[in-house]
């Protein structure tokens, strides 16, 4: 019987993926077979966290990023093309957290920043990569949201609005590229145990105890929880998993 979470001779590029969740995401993609292109802001740290995942056994490459920066994701598809002449699962897990504060007390600067770094880098990468995926019929776009796309927030209002926009571009990015055989899926975690989440989720043990309370399973996620959905997507076991926002959170949202 096909091994369904078998990635071998297949390619994952994962955003934002020299520490927490992406990290997480791209091991557990390489552990399926998958090359790995992971990245992060820095080139140097996204070469280290690729040597070290070569040492662990796994086949890596580091390419920097910006996902804020369009000149610096079109070169970023460029590159990661040209490390091993196809992309088959791109993971789009690079973000920005969207500046704390009512929504009363925010201008257009801070929409923009907020959209350039969790939506429209997003967008410019699918389409500098999804033409290839098209030309094989074959693929898989998984995008990182958030549970905070169905939930309003009166002090991260701004991070909820991009995430909203990213869960209404897989629906619609899902009915374009169905027909050309590419899936289309977004992870929504919960609050994941993280260095970007810290501040806002877990670094007073006070805190994160009242969250942990709020969840069924009674405590917060951990990076790894993700990791399993994205090789489901991303595998011949995802194959007819398509349009949807899924989300991984110990049970909030029920």
């Amino acid at each position: 019987m096909q091994n369904l979470f078998d990635l071998s001779g297949r390619v994952a590029v994962i955003t934002g993926s020299t520490k927490g969740m992406g990290l997480e995401m791209a091991r557990a993609l390489g552990a399926c077979g998958a090359a790995l292109v992971v990245s992060g802001r820095d080139q140097a740290t996204s070469e280290a966290v690729a040597a070290a995942l070569d040492g662990e056994g796994f086949k890596a490459k580091g390419i920097a990023c910006d996902i804020g920066n369009v000149e610096s994701v079109q070169a970023f598809a460029r590159q990661a093309l040209d490390a091993y002449g196809r992309v088959d699962a791109l993971v789009l897990n690079a973000a920005g957290s969207g500046a704390a504060g009512a929504l009363l007390s925010q201008g257009p600067d801070v929409l923009e920043q907020a959209m350039a770094g969790n939506v429209r880098g997003n967008l410019v990468l699918v389409n500098a990569l999804a033409p290839q995926m098209i030309e094989r019929g074959d693929g898989a776009v998984i995008f990182m949201s958030s549970i905070a796309a169905k939930r309003g927030s009166a002090m991260l209002g701004m991070y909820s609005i991009t995430k909203a926009a990213t869960d209404g571009a897989v629906r619609s990015l899902a009915l374009e590229l169905g027909p050309k055989g590419i899936n289309v899926n977004a992870i929504n975690p919960g609050p994941v145990r993280t260095e970007f989440s810290r501040e806002a989720l877990w670094g007073n043990p006070e805190q994160e105890a009242r969250l942990a309370a709020a969840i069924p399973m009674r405590r917060i996620g951990e990076a790894k929880d993700v990791a399993g959905l994205a090789v489901l997507l991303a595998s011949p076991a995802g194959r007819f998993i398509h349009g949807q926002s899924i989300g991984v959170d110990g049970g909030l949202s029920a």
